[in-house]
């Protein structure tokens, strides 16, 4: 069963961020395929957060399946979204700044798990014909995001970082799994990972009716009754026992 509203753009296939330019490939090749991959939001921002540049799908992946760029290019982030999700991210562009590094950052958005990659643009570095200051004049300090959504598999870990430094963020817009309690994500997540309830009443210390009830809860709230679609719903969202404490916006 596909779960997704209309319009909203399918899980990707992979979890590896699309490379940046490689030596001898012009910037604007480079640009052009990583903006156009159906799955792939790609968005340039400030250091204070306004937002420089978007492509539609990082519109769509960030405010809904009827989003587009135009909306949001030239705002700031703190008239877009909670004051913790913005604090929290200018916090981890600063912290890219200083340290040079690029940062992966793992998100819960929509009911989706999100990874993005944050570089620093570096002042040397070409810029994108739609980009360019008309005027010569230079351009504030920015940042290239570039989002997939990445459900998990069974069992595994959200995130294998490699040479990314690894952010997980402290806020989730949980979208259609907000009407679930704390203790209701926990069982969730567990369910995604492929545990029986009996495996998951011992990983919670509760009884098997306990845990029943709960998982009944879920399928009521979430009008979902089949496990195999609990199960894809949990791994849509990537779910973990530790997203049960994110603040949720």
């Amino acid at each position: 069963m596909d779960s997704r509203a209309d319009g909203e753009p399918p899980p990707p296939g992979g979890a590896g961020p699309p490379p940046l330019p490689a030596e001898g490939v012009p910037s604007d090749v480079i640009w052009q395929a990583i903006t156009s991959e159906p799955d792939t939001g790609v968005g340039i921002v400030s250091i204070d957060g306004q937002v420089l540049y978007l492509n539609k799908q990082a519109a769509q992946i960030y405010h809904g399946p009827d989003a587009g760029p135009a909306e949001f290019i030239g705002k700031f982030w703190r008239d877009l979204h909670a004051p913790e999700w913005v604090e929290e991210r200018l916090r981890v562009l600063q912290r890219v700044r200083l340290t040079g590094k690029p940062v992966l950052m793992r998100t819960i958005w929509r009911g989706y798990q999100l990874h993005t990659w944050i570089h620093y643009i570096e002042a040397e570095t070409p810029e994108p014909p739609d980009l360019e200051g008309a005027d010569g004049a230079a351009l504030p300090e920015r940042f290239l995001t570039i989002t997939r959504r990445v459900p998990s598999e069974d069992g595994e870990e959200p995130i294998a970082s490699g040479k990314y430094e690894l952010v997980e963020s402290k806020v989730a817009d949980l979208g259609p799994l907000e009407p679930l309690s704390g203790r209701e994500l926990e069982v969730l997540a567990l369910v995604g990972q492929g545990l029986t309830l009996k495996e998951i009443a011992s990983v919670l210390h509760r009884s098997f009716k306990t845990v029943d009830n709960h998982r009944q809860s879920i399928g009521a709230k979430l009008n979902l009754e089949d496990r195999v679609q609990l199960a894809e719903v949990a791994r849509r969202a990537g779910l973990t026992l530790r997203d049960a404490d994110r603040t949720r916006v």
